[in-house]
């Protein structure tokens, strides 16, 4: 005997008890009750404990319990099973609107239960109406439900709970408003008698179940494709605007491509549009798209699109059940959200954990057939009635307010507030709505019936084995095999059924023409260079047609392919490329030959000159010294004179002379070096020779760069550097003297005196009369032989200097 059922008991009347004895034919109980009356003549009193164990002695006795369940009718057993389905507790008017608005099939009064749905009002949401809390049925005495819950607590079978509000009315009724509970022990004996488990998914099938080809399921797949495809064509992808959304230019070329039907003009926003949105994350987060500095972009796609049809939809339904990117919450049918969420607002994690609950509801409803939203939302209240507001947050009467519960928001009603009970229609059946309307209906994993606008749902028979994460796999009679047909006039035809995996590799030299129930291609000599741009060849492309072709490629296409390639490769920039040039041609024809060597390397550009895979360079310059031959080694650095970055360390190429001319120090320079100087030098169309020049300085000034960049330069490629005479005329051409090129000759005599001293004369008016010009304090003076004067100066004016001699 549970020791909660003895607490049940304890709860209940004593006239109610009572009752149930003599209902039951319990005369052993009743003398008991007899005794009990006596003593106390308050009848809605709790039962004393020797009345509540005999009572539960007989009551919660197995042959009892036997007894009671052979007296209830179909109805009843339905009901009973569904509170057992329920943990034991349920909420008698959301059991109520359950059955009268989806009774079981099968069970009796199924029909009147239709139509006391009807009768009852119970409202389902139409796409394009205004949708509104049910209304609740009213109880009524004489109802079937009321009628089925009086039967069950006369029988002892189900009692109310504490919270329940029945003073001054019968506890036997059906129509009150409060929980009914299922004690323990009749619980498990339902169970046991039943066969009946705690909810749960029914058994799935074998893991790699075949299955036959599911056009809706492939055609949310064809899709992806065209939506990733369109940006991969985009040059310089998709714009996004500051809040993550596609532009308005963006998103109505999506539109048209997509071929999706706006009934909101003029286009606006792409979180209008939630299908289209829903797709765009959904590739980010399968990482088929990618943000980058504002724009969307597309990334290498093949490997997803090649895989089985059932693989894909698998991964599409795990990024979208198991990740934050799409929240429903903001697509609520008539609720307000406060404060406004942006629209890329990541879910919660009550979220994820709601959209796991929700599928295993889902799932437990058979597949293939058609059921109402209501009902699923109506029996989902009765199972999981926590669903988004867990119980810590706040009472249920509160949690639609923005501190109790976990996402900050306040729920409202675009008239008014929620009240819990119709709130849980609005805010978690809306939730439900906007997963089985939006995502899985996107996904093609439920279907939704478009004669009853959306009202009633079915999951198809792949769909619930995706969802339950059964592997499947194709009839072999449903297998795609890429039937591909190339015309002379250069047109490719890929013949249904059309696999994902083949377009996105024939996107790579060909232009799509149509793609309807067939594959339409054209393949021109622009395509095929985009495609040699990328890095593939006339032969990959031939051999990519020969796995899928029916019968041969025509001769014309074949010439064209190749000719075409040729074309494009007669200027080719190589980034990133490692070269060597030998003398001899016979030395690489030695290395091509031997198989062991010709890894190192990848194209032989001309007799003498081969690209060398970079990996592989040290492996080279060994092998060539086996070979007697020792490399000059140079490469081609990004730093500049015009980087700013410090220059690579390198020998010096030159010896810089006071004219200016630049000498080799070897006879091969440098190719990158002499590149760099040339900026700043001219040359001598006799000897080819370097020399800078005041008109060659000036011309590299005039490209933006500084001075003392080619001081620098100069500095780290010259022998023993820069010459001082050089240098000097160097700033002279540049002007690297900040001050006056002009040195002036001061006549002595000349007072030497601390700043304060001459502070203080120069406020004597006598002595102020008599003290001439302060030399500037930025300058400097040096003391000069005067007999060395003229000849000074002479060298001065030589060098480029201004001289002014100040005579007395």
């Amino acid at each position: 005997m549970d020791q909660n059922d003895l607490e049940l008991l304890q709860m209940v009347p004593l006239y109610h008890l009572q009752a149930i004895a003599k209902a039951c034919h319990l005369s052993t109980t009743l003398r008991v009750f007899s005794t009990a009356i006596s003593a106390s003549s308050d009848l809605s009193a709790t039962p004393s404990t020797p009345v509540v164990l005999e009572m539960a002695h007989y009551l919660l006795d197995a042959t009892s319990i036997g007894e009671m369940f052979n007296e209830l009718d179909e109805f009843e057993v339905s009901l009973l099973l569904e509170l057992l389905a329920c943990g034991g507790r349920a909420n008698s008017r959301d059991l109520a609107l359950y059955f009268q608005g989806a009774a079981p099939l099968g069970t009796v009064h199924s029909e009147e239960m239709r139509i006391l749905a009807l009768n009852a009002g119970v409202q389902i949401y139409q796409p394009g109406t205004s949708l509104q809390p049910p209304r609740y049925p009213v109880p009524h005495p004489h109802g079937t439900f009321e009628q089925a819950v009086h039967h069950l607590l006369l029988l002892g079978c189900v009692f109310w709970g504490k919270q329940t509000h029945f003073v001054g009315r019968d506890y036997a009724s059906g129509m009150h408003d409060g929980l009914l509970i299922v004690p323990q022990t009749i619980l498990n004996a339902a169970r046991r008698k039943w066969h009946a488990e705690a909810p749960s998914l029914p058994d799935s099938s074998v893991a790699g179940r075949i299955v036959q080809h599911d056009e809706r399921l492939a055609f949310f797949q064809r899709r992806l494709y065209r939506y990733w495809s369109f940006v991969a064509g985009m040059r310089g992808g998709l714009t996004l605007i500051n809040n993550g959304l596609l532009s308005r230019t963006g998103l109505r070329q999506m539109i048209d491509h997509m071929n999706v039907p706006s009934t909101i003009e003029p286009v606006r926003l792409e979180s209008d549009h939630a299908q289209l949105l829903f797709i765009r994350l959904l590739l980010i987060q399968l990482g088929l798209l990618r943000v980058r500095q504002n724009a969307l972009i597309a990334a290498p796609a093949e490997t997803f699109f090649s895989l089985p049809l059932y693989e894909r939809v698998q991964l599409c339904y795990h990024a979208y059940r198991d990740s934050d990117f799409w929240n429903e919450l903001l697509y609520l049918p008539e609720i307000n959200v406060r404060p406004i969420p942006e629209p890329l607002t990541p879910a919660h994690e009550e979220i994820l954990r709601a959209r796991c609950q929700v599928i295993e509801r889902l799932l437990i409803e058979p597949p293939a057939k058609w059921h109402q939203q209501a009902a699923l939302i109506a029996r989902a209240k009765l199972h999981i009635p926590y669903l988004l507001f867990p119980r810590q947050y706040g009472p249920r009467a509160e949690r639609y307010s923005q501190g109790c519960n976990p996402y900050g928001w306040d729920f409202r009603l675009r008239r008014g507030w929620l009240t819990h009970r119709e709130g849980w229609h609005m805010v978690e059946g809306g939730f439900m709505r906007a997963m089985l309307t939006g995502p899985l209906a996107w996904m093609q994993l439920v279907q939704l019936d478009q004669e009853k606008l959306s009202s009633t749902f079915q999951i198809s028979e792949a769909g619930a084995l995706i969802m339950r994460d059964v592997p499947l796999q194709l009839a072999e009679e449903d297998v795609q095999s890429n039937r591909l047909i190339v015309q002379p006039n250069f047109d490719l035809v890929v013949l249904a059924p059309v696999s994902e995996g083949l377009l996105v590799r024939l996107d790579r030299f060909a232009d799509c023409v149509n793609l309807e129930h067939i594959a339409q291609y054209r393949v021109s000599k622009a395509s095929v260079t985009r495609a040699v741009q990328h890095g593939l060849s006339a032969s990959d492309l031939l051999v990519l047609l020969e796995l899928n072709i029916e019968g041969d490629i025509p001769q014309n296409v074949r010439y064209s392919l190749e000719e075409w390639e040729r074309q494009a490769r007669r200027v080719e920039i190589w980034p990133h490329a490692t070269l060597l040039e030998v003398e001899d041609s016979a030395l690489l024809d030695r290395f091509f030959a031997d198989p062991s060597l010709s890894v190192l390397f990848r194209r032989r550009l001309t007799q003498q000159l081969v690209e060398v895979v970079p990996e592989k360079l040290s492996e080279v310059q060994q092998l060539l010294w086996q070979q007697n031959e020792l490399p000059a080694y140079s490469t081609a650095t990004n730093d500049s004179i015009t980087s700013g970055h410090t220059l690579s360390a390198h020998e010096p190429q030159w010896h810089l002379h006071e004219d200016g001319t630049l000498s080799p120090v070897y006879a091969v320079l440098d190719f990158y070096l002499i590149a760099e100087a040339l900026l700043f030098c001219d040359r001598s169309e006799q000897t080819g020779g370097l020399r800078i020049t005041a008109a060659s300085l000036q011309r590299a000034l005039a490209s933006d760069i500084s001075l003392e960049q080619i001081i620098a330069f100069l500095q780290s490629y010259c022998a023993d550097g820069i010459p001082g005479s050089f240098l000097i005329r160097l700033k002279l051409w540049g002007g690297g003297y900040a001050a006056t090129q002009c040195i002036h000759v001061e006549q002595a005599p000349l007072l030497r005196l601390s700043a304060d001293v001459l502070r203080d004369l120069q406020a004597d008016p006598e002595v102020a009369s008599l003290l001439g010009s302060e030399v500037a304090a930025e300058q400097r003076l040096v003391h000069i032989d005067v007999a060395q004067l003229a000849q000074l100066l002479k060298l001065l004016e030589i060098r480029g200097f201004l001289t002014n001699a100040q005579e007395d």
